[in-house]
């Protein structure tokens, strides 16, 4: 089978690759041959969030991989956020029959997991790998680190008060751990059809030529204590009333509230509760200015290259890499970055941020 050059990084078993699709080449003429050098396996399946802001070091771990096949494992409601990258050669699911029989019949040259759950402690330890970095279980059921980074990574995890006064962004903690010296973007997908998805929502709309505000008020179901309050929202738009148009963003456990503040307010316009995620990148990349707590929408919006004022009260604000585009908003109250999921406390961290002073930010930069 010397017609197929099956050591090719863009070789496929059971289809041509992207060249010949494309460009209509053969094994034979494709001037985009790279001899791959193995596999290399990330290992990072949650959160959503998470995920999307892991995939800044891909183009770094690139440059330092070359000739890499570059496979990526992640949980099934993640895969939407890796279509499409530029630097992946493959994205893995850990709920299809076949992933656990790849894992232990294929030779990796890398392996790289990044999570701390049980299940990619284990899926990590699986492999045969010459080399493992990150974090995985050992046969007695003990977190093995890669290295010293790794190892201050697990213990700031452990320790909430730790978290409070550390200074580096989650990126950087990361790329530590990898040994990359640099850190990239976030690659947010945008595929055309919710692109062509959101020119028709700014068309019915008549969006061209004005400001938009995008109001995303998810936190995720994890994470209530995240979300700033249904009141803090809507005197923040009446405070921005006139000043843009005032998109209302969010997902399906949003619904409620995104209904509350529509039947309080004139001014807003709803984006839906029930979007595809890339439907979701794509009506956010519509806005000016994102103002969001720490979630999902606070990385897509800095991937998307966004101005973002970013709330916070439970988690960190200095975890967040900000790429000279997020304003942050801290809570005042001395309780900041707890990491609680649940508080009984009233008022709240979130409920003490201010939408006068988030009005203020949000106003700068639309006028900057």
């Amino acid at each position: 089978m010397k017609q197929l050059k099956q050591k090719c990084r863009f070789f496929l078993p059971d289809r041509p690759c992207v060249f010949h699709k494309e460009q209509g080449l053969t094994c034979q003429n494709c001037s985009h041959y790279q001899p791959g050098s193995g596999r290399l396996l990330i290992v990072k399946r949650e959160a959503l969030g998470d995920v999307l802001r892991t995939t800044a070091l891909l183009q770094p771990l690139r440059k330092r991989f070359p000739e890499h096949r570059i496979i990526w494992l992640t949980a099934r409601e993640s895969q939407g956020l890796l279509k499409d990258n530029p630097w992946l050669d493959e994205v893995w699911t850990d709920d299809t029959p076949d992933t656990v029989a790849n894992l232990t019949f294929f030779q990796f040259e890398v392996v790289i997991n990044l999570d701390l759950s049980r299940e990619s402690l284990l899926l990590a330890g699986l492999p045969q790998a010459r080399t493992r970095i990150g974090f995985w279980y050992n046969p007695s059921g003990e977190i093995v680190c890669s290295g010293a980074a790794a190892e201050n990574w697990l213990l700031l995890s452990h320790d909430d008060r730790a978290k409070k006064h550390n200074k580096l962004s989650y990126q950087r903690w990361m790329a530590d751990i990898i040994g990359l010296k640099q850190i990239g973007q976030i690659f947010v997908p945008l595929p055309d059809v919710s692109l062509e998805y959101a020119r028709l929502f700014a068309e019915k709309y008549r969006l061209s030529g004005q400001k938009v505000v995008g109001l995303n008020v998810g936190s995720g179901p994890a994470w209530v204590t995240k979300r700033w309050p249904e009141a803090n929202w809507l005197e923040l738009t009446q405070h921005l009333e006139g000043e843009a148009v005032l998109l209302l963003l969010g997902g399906r456990e949003e619904e409620p509230a995104m209904k509350q503040l529509l039947s309080h307010s004139e001014t807003l316009l709803n984006g839906g509760w029930d979007n595809k995620l890339t439907d979701f990148f794509a009506l956010l990349n519509l806005s000016d200015v994102v103002v969001t707590g720490d979630t999902l929408a606070l990385h897509a919006a800095t991937g998307l290259k966004k101005k973002v004022v970013a709330l916070f009260g439970p988690t960190s604000a200095a975890e967040i890499e900000d790429y000279g585009l997020v304003s942050k908003v801290i809570t005042p109250l001395e309780c900041y970055c707890c990491y609680r999921r649940e508080c009984p406390d009233y008022p709240s961290c979130m409920a003490a941020i201010k939408p006068a002073t988030v009005a203020r930010l949000v106003r700068r930069l639309l006028h900057e």
